[in-house]
């Protein structure tokens, strides 16, 4: 089902093994480096993960991070009850393969990870962080066809009604084992896109029109809404002329959003230690 890669010299040598279900690429003098920040990243219908990443490997190996690039098998992405098998088995795999990497690599990983996904992709990768808030410190994704509201009701008729998985997050225990997560998932800032020409709502499934709209563009606003409106850090740009695709420049500012976020969090991590030392420095 997978073909996994590892590299372990330089972003242009990598070697190949057939034992693993995703691409690894792990940054020269890793060990040096911890811990070490994994970006994952996760390709649309017909892609594979080892040629997804490879136009951010550069920018991977620039700030020492592992990325981790699954290769999934989709089934129709326009059936909800498919997108359901798909997500609620691929993604526990998925973290599966995060939780194992200590063991794996033998090297110090950050316990939250960055996520960046496109089309298909971009579905997996903001499902992920509605399931797993607490192992998510960022998401950037582009033009995805269908989003999970990250809401547990919905108002029909003047009454809060339930709105269950992929709609919704209401029976997200049913998949993880615990409640939606609400505190965690607010924690987590998002970068959304999606290209203006890529408009045609045919290519858009039509089960998630009463929640979402009809075309892509108008599902990123409806979800960067819901994320504003929850209190979130979110924002939506939308592509001048950009069809169904990932640009250079989209990339680009993906991966400054996310360095910013790593940034960030390495920096407040860092206060959090030093404030604890001091304190522990005067109780001593």
């Amino acid at each position: 089902m997978f073909v996994g890669t590892l590299a372990t010299t330089s972003p242009v040598s990598a070697t190949t093994t057939q034992n693993d279900d995703y691409f690894l690429y792990i940054p020269t003098n890793a060990a040096a480096r911890g811990p070490l920040q994994v970006l994952v990243t996760v390709h649309g219908m017909g892609g594979d993960g080892a040629g997804f990443c490879q136009n951010l490997i550069n920018r991977a190996e620039q700030n020492g991070w592992i990325i981790v690039a699954p290769t999934f098998q989709y089934q129709d992405y326009k059936n909800p009850d498919s997108v359901v098998w798909d997500d609620t088995h691929m993604l526990p795999h998925l973290k599966q393969i995060i939780d194992d990497l200590p063991a794996k690599t033998g090297l110090p990983i950050k316990d939250k990870i960055a996520l960046y996904g496109f089309s298909r992709g971009a579905q997996m990768v903001h499902r992920f962080a509605e399931f797993y808030p607490e192992k998510t410190l960022a998401v950037a994704l582009f033009s995805a066809g269908s989003y999970t509201l990250p809401v547990t009701t919905i108002n029909v008729n003047n009454t809060q009604t339930p709105l269950n998985f992929p709609y919704g997050v209401a029976d997200i225990q049913n998949y993880t084992n615990a409640p939606f997560n609400a505190a965690a998932f607010h924690q987590i800032p998002f970068f959304l896109g999606v290209g203006g020409a890529d408009s045609n709502a045919a290519d858009a499934p039509r089960a998630w029109d009463p929640y979402l709209g009809t075309t892509r563009i108008a599902r990123a606003q409806s979800f960067e809404t819901a994320l504003t409106n929850l209190g979130l850090s979110s924002s939506l740009t939308v592509f001048p002329n950009v069809p169904h695709d990932v640009t250079t420049d989209m990339r680009s500012q993906a991966m400054n959003f996310l360095e910013q976020q790593v940034t960030r969090a390495t920096l407040t991590q860092t206060n959090q230690s030093a404030a604890a030392m001091f304190v522990s420095g005067i109780a001593f």
